[in-house]
């Protein structure tokens, strides 16, 4: 198989910005093999055991790859979900990465960290977003003892050393780009850089650089529109909304919208300081990750500490 980027996020790190503004083959830029993530997840994800054929996967994705080589492109494979849904703990990232290194033959891997504790408050807004009845304390509770049925939220996954280390194992250090959300953020030229630098070329900037794709909502908005979820959205995270009405939910969706918007941001401060601190708690619960930062930072070269990082 031709050399192939594969991006397999995190949630929540700029990925939809990669996919839809960086990694989209225009003015010579990384070019998708597979657009669609639903496709890629359809594929290598989500069959069980007993469904999925590796071969059969890596001729398609060989015969994908060698398609966009030939028309002069940079060949990348990019999907959040190749690491997990974090909504349901990760739980199947480490068998969607040995998968990867099943199909693709040495191919170069991206991963993108965002701070545990930042990455924990955007998760959640993105949870009610995307249709989340859950309060920040209920979606970080861990389970009570003996429940064990469905797959929930787990501070475990945080421990980026720990994935680094399984990257690293399974495709080769030199193989392995560990890059900061922080980075991307501060200097989007230079993150591409980086990036270039390891795939042996230049990426041209998106002349929306700046730009977010999805942006998340406030705490303000989270808190009408988490009730709102309960009574009128069904989906996976949600099962048994009493009145999933799309007209019902329109209306609500807009009322949610003024309701944020008439809150003061004094409001908004306050509701950002308790999610701060029941985040903090639940992290320190875990344990922290002060000893696991210290070998990312020296297994990606950054000074965490100083980027507001547990070190």
């Amino acid at each position: 198989m031709d050399p192939l980027l594969v991006h397999i996020g995190l949630h929540r790190t700029g990925s939809s910005w990669l996919q839809q503004r960086v990694f989209d083959g225009r003015d010579g830029r990384p070019t998708p093999v597979v657009a669609d993530r639903a496709e890629s997840a359809r594929r290598i994800v989500l069959p069980r055991e007993d469904d999925f054929d590796a071969a059969e996967v890596r001729a398609w994705l060989s015969e994908r790859t060698r398609a966009v080589v030939a028309s002069g492109g940079v060949p990348v494979l990019s999907n959040e979900r190749f690491s997990g849904n974090p909504h349901s703990g990760w739980f199947d990232g480490e068998r969607t990465i040995d998968r990867l290194a099943e199909i693709v033959e040495e191919p170069r891997v991206l991963v993108v960290l965002r701070r545990q504790d930042d990455l924990v408050r955007s998760l959640y807004l993105q949870y009610v977003r995307i249709g989340g009845p859950a309060s920040l304390a209920s979606y970080l509770k861990s389970p009570e003892p003996g429940d064990h049925r469905a797959p929930g939220f787990d501070p475990a996954f945080l421990r980026y050393d720990l994935l680094l280390d399984r990257l690293d194992r399974r495709f080769g250090r030199e193989r392995v780009l560990a890059l900061g959300y922080d980075l991307l953020r501060r200097d989007p030229r230079m993150y591409l850089d980086r990036i270039g630098a390891f795939l042996g070329t230049s990426i041209t900037p998106p002349a929306d650089a700046r730009e977010r794709v999805y942006e998340s909502p406030a705490f303000t908005d989270a808190a009408w529109r988490r009730r709102l979820n309960f009574w009128c959205v069904r989906s996976t995270l949600h099962r048994a909304a009493p009145f999933p009405w799309p007209v019902v939910a329109e209306l609500g969706s807009l009322a949610t919208g003024v309701l944020a918007a008439a809150t003061t941001p004094a409001f908004e401060r306050t509701l950002a300081r308790r999610a701060q601190r029941l985040i903090d708690a639940r992290l320190e619960e875990f344990g922290g990750f002060r000893e696991g930062n210290r070998r990312l930072a020296a297994r990606i070269g950054e000074d965490l500490g100083a980027l507001g990082w547990q070190v």
